[in-house]
């Protein structure tokens, strides 16, 4: 106690009572997103299903805040109304009634989709413009995502990730060679099986899934270079192989 009011009385020396405020204010939003990651972490290790959905939720919420600054500009009014309605669709067919889902369009350069933890999608201007507006094809990019979010793939990648950079602290070079090629792998698995999901998902809410071929296809045909896609193809495996593993499936 007395080293917290020592610091305190140094605080207003340096910027005054009138800064304290404002300083704390924006110490406990910087606070907040690794407190509520914590929480869920918590919840998901000791606590009911019900509260671990909630705890993800809140984390997901503050995910969703800082994520968004990264892109300011406008999406045009009338493809936020089609994610909308696409999305809306999809969440509907989701079995487990306790999650939500929030479906956001950014205006970007870059297409993509992401999903966070707690239902929080986002996909990008630019992969509606390569769907060509296709709503068949924007359900599977999606439902991508939600599956992402039901199969549990943030948290398994967020306990994966911790386990794995307390293991390269351990370790030289080959350490963080074993976790470059761990988390790599690692999400491709998860990526192969949102994209099982997702077909099954286009389904039940009345899609044609037949959609998911036609839509990487497209992308396919697109040089990561020229397209803001370089992320994308190096985090998800080959095109080759994931139209070939949908069309065995299908």
């Amino acid at each position: 106690m007395p080293a917290l009011i020592l610091i305190i009385l140094i605080l207003l020396i340096l910027f005054g009572s009138s800064r304290l405020p404002q300083m704390g204010g924006r110490l406990g939003r910087q606070a907040r997103k690794p407190y509520r990651q914590a929480k869920w972490l918590w919840s998901w290790a000791t606590g009911s299903e019900e509260e671990s959905i909630l705890a993800e939720r809140d984390y997901g919420r503050e995910c969703a805040r800082e994520f968004v600054k990264q892109f300011p500009g406008d999406a045009a009014p009338h493809d936020r109304e089609l994610v909308d309605r696409i999305g809306a669709r999809l969440a509907e067919a989701v079995e487990d009634r306790r999650l939500e889902f929030r479906f956001t369009l950014v205006a970007s350069r870059a297409a993509n989709a992401f999903a966070l933890p707690g239902g929080f999608v986002f996909i990008t201007q630019a992969l509606l413009d390569l769907c060509g507006r296709d709503p068949d094809a924007i359900a599977f990019f999606l439902g991508h995502e939600i599956a992402h979010v039901t199969r549990g793939h943030a948290r398994e990648h967020l306990t994966a990730e911790t386990l794995l950079r307390a293991v390269s602290a351990r370790l030289s070079g080959a350490g963080l060679l074993l976790h470059q090629m761990v988390t790599k792998g690692y999400s491709r698995t998860l990526e192969r099986e949102a994209d099982s999901q997702a077909v099954r998902l286009m389904a039940a809410a009345g899609f044609d899934s037949r959609a998911c071929i036609r839509a990487l296809e497209r992308l396919s045909r697109v040089s990561p270079h020229n397209s803001g896609l370089a992320e994308y193809f190096s985090t998800h495996p080959s095109f080759a192989d994931r139209i070939a593993d949908l069309k065995e499936m299908l």
